[in-house]
């Protein structure tokens, strides 16, 4: 087996993906063969010494990697490749610029054409596209080489071991699964924070800008995972895991086609003050924060408002979901489940005060990754690559997915072009995610 890394020598690899491949335990990758592909350095020692520097403690895995310098728009570029590859099954992974991802791939088209091979996969970052209609042009120059069960569309949050927990919480633990719905929550809260800026995306992210770059994926996978009917977790079997697989699929396209937006009032953009000049235009609208309120119009959630928020230079860094209940006293109870700076899952109950009264108190239970097992969850993309190298689905979005949230996107910016909303500036590392979370509010809606 070998797997082709395009964009070897950039940041995403090199930061990301490398160290989850010397995570890896021993023997887990040792019949893989990596070749990694960039521009940056000419030789195999240059960039073994380069890697090695970033990544003191990298290990054996440095001894698999096979680099070779090439650019995917020279026409004979693939041509370079055929030698080093075992054609039984080769895995390409596209850490690159979405740009380079037409030319990668219609050079991966002509050698699979040209060249009998086994199996062969995919895998490609985020963004997909700028909207609904480069979406569908991607997935066409994909599906020329690769059906839709070998192509795999990358988004890191989901590999992160409390959103994996989502599935397991509300499969394995019935009363949770009933829990969650109208019946018993008054609102949800989904929340991404970053305290960073644009860094050196400027370019990338004055054409992308928060909806696209956060909500399109990150929130609207949160919410779905959140909000599904969950199918039973499979046995054994590995016809019932692949059936899992699908119901999982297939449920997070039908949640989100009953997503219906706010009215416009009810959509907020920010702008933190520095972003104009770091971008070099003193005319930008880009937001760099977006919060909102969606609803889902099905039995189970109809009238629950889910409350966004994506912002940077925001005044900590933390994403997490949180489900509120009804109640009868001022602070109600809380389900909390963050995903970062700690991955944990947080319960808020009342309870009694040691008083000789009946006086009460808000109690957290806890449970932690680190407090319980003694020991850090695995990375991100260790997970990715991991379900990745074994053809895992589960947490990896389809083209329909895809497709159904470029929809909504679009929509929601087509409604803040309609209703000239234009970003507020806010001073940056002051926003808390309970600035817009307000407790005892609530907005359930009548429609």
């Amino acid at each position: 087996m070998t797997l082709v890394f395009f964009g070897a020598t950039g940041h995403l690899f090199t930061r990301k993906i490398f160290p989850a491949l010397a995570s890896f335990p021993s023997g887990d990758l040792e019949n893989l063969s990596i070749l990694a592909i960039g521009r940056r350095f000419t030789t195999q020692s240059e960039y073994i010494n380069f890697l090695s520097t970033l990544h003191p403690n990298a290990g054996a895995i440095l001894k698999q990697i096979e680099y070779l310098q090439a650019d995917a728009r020279e026409e004979d570029f693939l041509s370079k490749l055929t030698p080093h590859l075992n054609t039984q099954e080769v895995l390409f992974y596209l850490a690159t610029l979405p740009s380079v991802y037409p030319d990668i791939l219609k050079q991966i088209h002509r050698w699979r054409v040209n060249t009998p091979t086994g199996s062969i996969r995919i895998a490609l970052e985020k963004p997909f596209g700028q909207d609904a209609t480069s979406f569908v042009e991607l997935e066409k120059n994909l599906q020329n080489t690769f059906p839709e069960e070998e192509i795999f569309y990358v988004d890191h949050y989901l590999g992160k071991s409390t959103v994996l927990s989502l599935i397991v919480l509300k499969a394995e633990n019935l009363f949770m699964e009933k829990l969650l719905s109208r019946e018993y929550l008054q609102e949800v809260r989904i929340a991404v924070c970053e305290t960073e800026g644009v860094e050196e995306r400027e370019a990338f992210y004055e054409e992308t800008g928060a909806i696209r770059d956060i909500f399109q994926n990150h929130i609207l996978q949160l919410l779905t995972l959140f909000a599904i009917d969950i199918p039973p977790l499979c046995e054994e079997d590995k016809r019932e895991c692949q059936r899992f697989q699908q119901k999982v699929a297939e449920e997070k396209v039908r949640l989100l086609e009953m997503v219906r937006l706010p009215e416009a009032q009810k959509i907020f953009l920010g702008q933190y003050e520095g972003y104009r000049q770091e971008v070099n235009n003193s005319h930008s609208h880009t937001e760099t924060l977006v919060s909102t309120t969606l609803f889902i119009d099905s039995p189970r959630w109809r009238n629950v408002p889910f409350r966004i928020l994506t912002g940077k230079k925001m005044a900590e860094k933390r994403s997490f979901i949180e489900a509120v209940f009804h109640s009868v006293v001022p602070s109600p109870n809380r389900l909390s489940i963050e995903i970062q700076p700690e991955e944990r899952i947080d319960l808020f109950i009342n309870v009694k005060t040691p008083s000789m009264d009946f006086a009460s108190t808000m109690a957290k239970l806890n449970f932690s990754y680190f407090g319980t097992f003694g020991a850090k969850s695995p990375e991100a993309y260790q997970k990715i690559l991991y379900d990745f190298i074994h053809r895992d689905r589960t947490l990896f979005p389809n083209s329909r997915f895809i497709r159904q949230s470029w929809k909504i996107t679009d929509e929601l910016r087509q409604k803040i072009e309609q209703h000239k909303i234009i970003p507020t500036p806010y001073p940056p590392h002051t926003l808390r995610a309970e600035d817009f979370f307000i407790l005892n509010q609530s907005e359930r809606n009548p429609g």
